[in-house]
């Protein structure tokens, strides 16, 4: 081999060259299976114009777990910093910016960068100033770039770190809050309703409780109030439970409003001195009021939420009036705990609702006639289950021949002793609590069965009549019923005929309208029963597709001595007929009335003076026997 020192410089260089070629391929960073231990996923942006450094930063930063981005000449170092968000950043100290500014600097002092930043610091000159910007780290040279690789990685470790806590410490911060939300809201539920937004039960209870107590310190009087409505179930199945749910809220506000204007009068006419609302369930409210003894606050407090909530509700371009029922029980008069305060007011405001309306002060009959209704419910349910409903059938006849054109099927529920309850006890019962479509629908098989019965025993009947109550018009599927019936017994539904009460069906509603019309279209021939009790009645004859007007009995009574009585059936009967309608005379017992329906040409008439209801086979021979008495 030859001596060094006999070649030529060139020769010498590259001979150096070699070895350290050499050498670094005998380093552990060219030994094959070299890993960097627990290495960081991270981004490292190398800022360098030595070509060393290019050559070997990425290379080394590779190895010890860095995704390294080479700047090149040219690029703005602060722009790429922003674009790439490197987990750490090298930058050579000799680099200026276009305005002479050290790039080391420029990266520490802006504010939207927040990466460590690792200074190369070529001359002992620059070190003073380079420390006086704090950078996470500073090399001198010579550079081992292992070493830097591994200090590189360590800065971007705990960067990563650093914006993990921030971020878990956020996401515990949203956690938090969410929870506290979640606490808000199960709070909020715990004590508010929500669809009007108003207290609920659990809260209210919690309300009077503080009232209670309030009134055995000062001596006022506390009176609870539960405010409900008549039939409102009929609402949710015309309306929905949607549009329904934005009728209570209107009137949860109004009752807020009412409470509202009566604590800011200037009079206090109505005494308040405290006063709270609640929604006590799907469809009642509940009010507690404290005032004084000497005025007739609860008096005015009544006639003031009547007067409010007669007012119509508007939804969805419909109009709706409410019937508002309300009961009031006082505290400690009518009881002394929360609970027994809260269900006696509930049973005065049912017995309201039982009256049709207003306001009804508990009494210990309020109990009895609470009682009462739950009773009759159960028995009621039973007494489907047990077939002890049955029909009687009274006749109607013609007033100038005499002769049976008709019967009115009239529902019975007759005991297992033999005692009979009223109709008109039980069938209010049976429309509040849900049973009248049931029984509606038994009402209208049997006597479409027992209308087949007579006819395929040879029976002469026209026609059959059944009542139909709104509930059943309100359920949605009382047309399908009425068409399923008649088609399952196999009769003509010109032999069935419907009848409507003046007082619960003729409502105007489209809807009910609408149905009669279907009805109609079908060829069941429909009747406005009770006709002259109710006040809308007149108005909508000309739209309701009705064959037949029935004068209700408390102008018959009075028929053969009262003039004004005789004034009001002729009118009746020249309007029903002027529409061509046939006119049937209800609650005829005497022959003094008949005769007068004679004179005033009546079509037809029903009532005790030709039969009571009877059975379906008694009915068959009241066929074959003249009409006009009982003989």
């Amino acid at each position: 081999m030859a001596d060094a020192r006999s070649k030529s410089p060139g020769a010498v260089l590259e001979d150096r060259l070699d070895l350290t070629r050499s050498i670094r391929k005998l380093s552990p960073l060219h030994a094959p299976g070299h890993e960097v231990d627990d290495a960081v996923d991270g981004t490292a942006l190398l800022v360098c114009r030595d070509n060393d450094s290019r050559k070997w930063g990425p290379r080394w930063l590779g190895r010890y777990g860095l995704k390294p981005t080479l700047l090149p000449d040219g690029d703005d170092p602060l722009a790429a910093a922003r674009d790439t968000k490197p987990d750490v950043i090298i930058v050579e100290s000799a680099l200026r910016t276009a305005g002479g500014e050290p790039v080391y600097k420029s990266l520490l002092d802006a504010a939207d960068l927040d990466v460590p930043v690792v200074v190369l610091c070529a001359s002992a000159r620059d070190l003073p100033t380079v420390l006086r910007a704090k950078p996470f780290d500073v090399i001198r040279k010579p550079l081992e770039w292992e070493l830097i690789a591994h200090r590189a990685e360590y800065a971007a470790r705990l960067n990563v770190m650093q914006r993990r806590f921030a971020e878990n410490r956020d996401s515990l911060r949203n956690a938090l809050e969410i929870a506290d939300a979640a606490r808000e809201r199960l709070r909020s539920r715990e004590s508010f309703e929500p669809v009007t937004g108003l207290p609920n039960r659990t809260k209210f209870v919690d309300l009077l409780k503080r009232g209670m107590a309030t009134v055995d310190r000062d001596g006022n009087q506390l009176a609870v109030m539960v405010i409900g409505f008549s039939r409102f179930r009929l609402v949710i199945e015309a309306m929905g439970q949607e549009r329904a749910d934005m009728i209570l809220t209107q009137v949860g506000n109004m009752l807020a409003d009412v409470l509202g204007d009566a604590a800011a009068a200037p009079t206090k006419p109505t005494g308040l001195r405290t006063a709270a609302v609640a929604s006590i369930d799907q469809s009642r409210f509940g009010l507690m009021i404290t005032a004084s003894q000497e005025t007739e606050s609860i008096d005015n407090m009544l006639q003031l939420l009547l007067g409010k909530l007669a007012q119509p509700i508007q939804v969805d371009g419909q109009t709706v009036s409410l019937s508002a029922c309300l009961g009031v029980a006082i505290y400690p008069q009518d009881a002394d705990d929360v609970d027994s305060l809260l269900q006696r007011a509930d049973n005065a405001m049912r017995d309201a609702q039982s009256r049709g309306g207003g306001f009804k002060y508990y009494c210990s009959e309020t109990d009895a006639a609470a009682a009462r209704k739950l009773m009759l419910e159960n028995m009621l349910h039973e007494a489907l289950d047990r077939n002890e409903l049955s029909l009687a059938y009274q006749p109607i006849a013609d007033v100038g021949l005499g002769r049976v054109i008709s019967a009115e099927a009239l529902l019975r529920w007759k005991q297992p002793d033999g005692s009979v309850i009223s109709p008109a006890e039980f069938v209010p019962v049976a429309e509040e609590s849900g049973l009248m479509t049931r029984i509606g629908e038994f009402v209208l098989d049997e006597a479409c069965k027992q209308t087949l019965a007579w006819r395929n025993a040879g029976i002469p009947l026209p026609i059959i009549c059944v009542n139909v109550s709104k509930v059943q018009l309100m359920s949605g599927d009382f047309v399908a019923a009425v068409k399923r019936i008649i088609n399952k017994h196999q009769i003509d539904p010109a032999t069935l005929e419907l009848e409507l009460s003046e007082r619960g069906v003729l409502s105007g509603h489209h809807n009910l309208i609408s149905q009669l019309h279907d009805l109609k279209s079908f060829g069941v021939r429909l009747s406005v029963d009770d006709f002259g009790t109710g006040d809308s009645a007149i108005a909508y004859l000309k739209e309701l597709p009705i064959d037949v007007l029935k004068i209700d009995r408390s102008y018959i009574t009075g028929l053969a001595s009262n003039e004004k009585d005789t004034a009001i059936v002729s009118a009746m009967i020249a309007l029903g007929q002027r529409l061509g309608l046939t006119v049937i005379a209800e609650g005829v017992e005497t022959p003094e009335q008949l005769a007068a329906l004679r004179d005033l040409e009546c079509d037809a008439f029903q009532g005790y003076l030709i039969s009571e209801p009877v059975p379906g086979p008694i009915f068959a021979s009241l066929l074959s026997k003249p009409s006009g008495n009982k003989d």
